[in-house]
């Protein structure tokens, strides 16, 4: 009797580990504690003149926690997994970020800069609806989720440019709300093998391209419960009417919770240039000072997520980095350094 159960209890615990391993659940590889200022700070390590990217990866370190990681550069979604594992990954994401005691908010995103689908080969006509399409955006998502272990995801930037492009006509197979139930159906793939990864997509507050402010009306498409964070890019110096910070309206931003709501905040990329037709270094950083508090906290928001579009310049017609490329610092920077130690 007792050797029955004895038996009984092992193969019941075998059960148990083989239901466990099956699971597939991940723990994100990054644990950060939220810094006494209430978010957390970020920027892409854009390189000064002869300095190393270990050199620049170091000093962003010194005044953020996070880095964004849309990987080597043009790599295509379906690589991004393979690229994460392989000697990309250990070298840039395990090596001098999370070496540097940062954590990385790893981005997938469908389409290019033409706003035209990115495809495997062999897909070249494949639209929003194709479930072969979409099973191999969905797959690679999660490829990237068990090579990276990231604790933040964005599977999908600044999608609002697609709906800006396409629309979401029912009969249109690169309607929007394709994207929308796809993403819906990756969140809760992603939630069920790694619960503690955040999960979301980005939108853009401004259509750059056409220096006006992006209609957000497409937010109600979204189920606000499979958006853990509510994040924007944000560079409102190409707003035909806004020239200064103090161009920028009070509920610029606050206004988009009628949307989301009860969601932490973020920002993937902030960017305001230094040039003196936008007020120069100081409207620069008056704009980080103003977005860190008066445009948020001030007005209700819980701000997560504070990330600036890079930290050198990448040229002086931009002008938008918070240190020049030769390495001599603005205003901007100073401010920066003034936000990630307050409290």
């Amino acid at each position: 009797m007792k050797y029955d159960l004895c038996k009984k209890g092992l193969i019941l615990g075998l059960i148990i580990l083989i239901f466990v391993s099956m699971s597939g659940c991940i723990t994100p590889s990054d644990s950060p504690e939220l810094p006494p200022r209430g978010f957390f700070m970020g920027v892409l390590p854009i390189p000064a003149e002869g300095q190393t990217f270990d050199e620049c990866y170091y000093q962003v370190s010194q005044h953020a926690e996070f880095v964004p990681c849309h990987g080597s550069g043009s790599s295509p979604f379906y690589e991004k997994a393979a690229e994460l594992k392989g000697s990309w990954g250990k070298t840039f994401v395990d090596g001098y970020t999370r070496g540097n005691g940062m954590f990385p908010i790893v981005h997938v995103n469908f389409f290019v800069e033409e706003i035209t689908l990115v495809t495997p080969p062999g897909m070249d006509d494949a639209t929003l609806n194709d479930s072969s399409w979409r099973n191999e955006y969905k797959t690679a998502v999660l490829d990237i989720v068990k090579a990276s272990k990231p604790l933040y995801i964005s599977i999908g930037n600044e999608v609002n440019k697609w709906y800006e492009m396409y629309g979401a006509s029912k009969d249109d197979p690169n309607g929007f709300q394709h994207y929308v139930s796809l993403y819906e159906e990756i969140y809760d793939s992603v939630k069920k093998i790694s619960p503690e990864t955040y999960v979301f997509c980005i939108f853009a507050r401004e259509i750059v391209d056409e220096n006006r402010v992006a209609d957000l009306e497409f937010l109600n498409m979204f189920n606000s419960d499979k958006l853990d964070i509510f994040v924007f890019t944000s560079y409102p110096y190409a707003i035909a009417e806004i020239n200064r910070p103090s161009d920028i309206p009070d509920d610029y931003y606050s206004s988009a919770l009628q949307y989301i709501q009860g969601k932490p905040f973020g920002f993937s990329e902030l960017g305001w240039s230094s040039l003196e037709f936008f007020g120069g270094e100081q409207a620069q950083a008056d704009f980080l000072l103003n977005v860190s508090s008066h445009l948020t906290a001030d007005q209700g928001i819980n701000l997560h997520l504070f990330g600036y579009a890079w930290l050198h310049d990448l040229s002086e017609i931009t002008s938008i980095g918070l240190i020049k490329s030769d390495g001599t610092e603005k205003l901007g920077y100073k401010a920066w350094k003034k936000i990630s130690i307050s409290e």
